[in-house]
């Protein structure tokens, strides 16, 4: 009987023992960090104010085509972040070709032609990101939200001006697609 409870002591204090040894034991877990980082742009327009100098009135032909003024619209995107940026005629609203109307404030009206290069590539509003898609907007892809990317807008005379003295305007709105 003596042994029967030497064995069960020492059963027990074993027992015991594998306790203590797993509650000193060690496991692990794993977790992560994630983040999504969304596109953005943000446009500028300030610098694109275009003003043609004073014009006689009547010019015509050669006299028109020379009357060219250019504007910068400044771009800040993400890196790699593709966008289209889109131009609008208040004054001819219809328009999706850049194709503009100045009012003078007695109700004469001239036009001029949007584009984003001194050849006349046309700048309008149909812009859409996608294989093949700027349509008449013009195309690029941010370098970082702190670094602008200047697109020039050139805008040119069309129409005689054979109209009465004043001064005309229009307002272009300048959107971007991202």
């Amino acid at each position: 009987m003596q042994f029967n409870k030497t064995l069960i002591s020492a059963a027990l204090l074993t027992v015991g023992g594998f306790t203590a040894i797993s509650a000193n034991a060690a496991d692990s877990s794993e977790f992560s960090v994630t983040t999504t980082i969304t596109s953005v742009c943000d446009i500028s327009a300030s610098a694109a104010s275009i003003s043609f100098t004073d014009i006689a009135a009547g010019s015509t032909g050669d006299e028109i085509g020379s009357q060219q003024s250019a504007g910068d619209i400044s771009v800040m995107c993400s890196n790699d972040a593709p966008y289209v940026v889109n131009l609008s005629s208040a004054g001819n609203a219809d328009s999706t070709t850049g194709e503009g109307i100045m009012t003078g404030t007695l109700g004469d009206k001239i036009t001029y032609q949007l584009s984003s290069n001194t050849e006349g590539k046309a700048w309008g509003n149909t812009g859409t990101l996608g294989t093949d898609a700027e349509g008449t907007g013009v195309a690029g892809i941010g370098v970082g939200v702190s670094t602008p990317i200047l697109h020039p807008v050139y805008a040119k005379i069309t129409s005689s001006t054979d109209v009465k003295q004043d001064t005309y305007t229009d307002t272009i709105t300048a959107s971007i697609v991202y």
